[in-house]
């Protein structure tokens, strides 16, 4: 804690993180009140961030991505100070080296169907003050909320859209599109693939193109995959897709929405 408390006498004096307005507040000692878990909710404010010291109090693992990367990191919630609004975070497993102050990192953690996700900019380093983890501004709420389920439409009959992707180390492929959500698709390789793919792989290269007006490159991660030898020997293969540009995500549910609605009525009247 006397740590912590060096930490923050040094961190009110960094001009370079003034221009974040909660860190303007950082002009006294920290105290051990701000540190602490559970038992000082009792702050103003605070109980919006109950699902944050339920971390904290847990030593709950979360998820860490870092925007403009695929990556993903696991840490630990090691302090909440509702009055500089700051939160700090243990060190990143694996240890990483492209984060920078002022990067925008996502915060996300898994529990019964629910997903609670944040995303904060990165205000300083514990190792420049002798301690461990990072600093990242307090969000304006963090709750946990049902996690959503993307429509799915089926592709397996529109034989004019394509599909290209690569592994890492491999030529390209063209597979065939089964079915397609805002977040991944489901595709079908001629031939065995086994022994070029992996769960949780990153494929550099994705391209799909759904139209002549719409065509979606980025990267994916294998989510799945497995070998059919009926009707003929091939591999489906299920894949997320990374870093896809929110303007290209809205285009993509919106092509996926007029196929829903335009071409499969049956299932339509099912869900009705």
């Amino acid at each position: 804690m006397a740590i912590l408390q060096s930490m923050w006498k040094k961190l009110s004096g960094k001009h370079s993180l003034g221009e974040t307005a909660q860190l303007s507040s950082l002009t006294t000692p920290l105290t051990l009140a701000s540190v602490s878990s559970i038992n000082q909710t009792k702050e103003p404010g605070s109980e919006k961030y109950s699902s944050l010291y339920q971390l904290l109090n847990q030593r709950q693992i979360i998820e860490v991505k870092i925007e403009g990367s695929s990556l993903s990191y696991q840490t630990l919630v090691l302090a909440i100070d509702m009055q500089r609004g700051v939160v700090w975070l243990d060190d990143l497993f694996p240890t990483q080296h492209m984060l920078e102050i002022g990067d925008l990192i996502t915060v996300k953690h898994h529990r019964s169907g629910e997903q609670l996700s944040f995303s904060s900019p990165v205000l300083a380093w514990g190792n420049d003050y002798g301690a461990n983890g990072l600093a990242i501004l307090l969000p304006q709420q963090a709750l946990y909320s049902p996690r959503r389920k993307s429509s799915r439409a089926d592709m397996s009959e529109k034989s004019n859209v394509s599909l290209k992707l690569r592994a890492v180390g491999h030529e390209p492929l063209y597979a065939s599109v089964l079915d397609i959500s805002s977040g991944g698709l489901r595709a079908s390789v001629p031939g065995n693939l086994l022994g070029q793919l992996r769960h949780g792989a990153l494929l550099p290269l994705c391209e799909l193109t759904l139209s002549d007006e719409l065509t979606i490159r980025c990267s994916a991660r294998v989510r799945g995959f497995r070998l059919l030898r009926s009707p003929h020997r091939h591999t489906q293969i299920s894949i997320e897709f990374v870093d896809l540009p929110v303007e290209r995500q809205q285009q993509l549910q919106q092509f996926i929405n007029n196929v829903v609605y335009l071409y499969q009525p049956e299932q339509r009247l099912r869900s009705a």
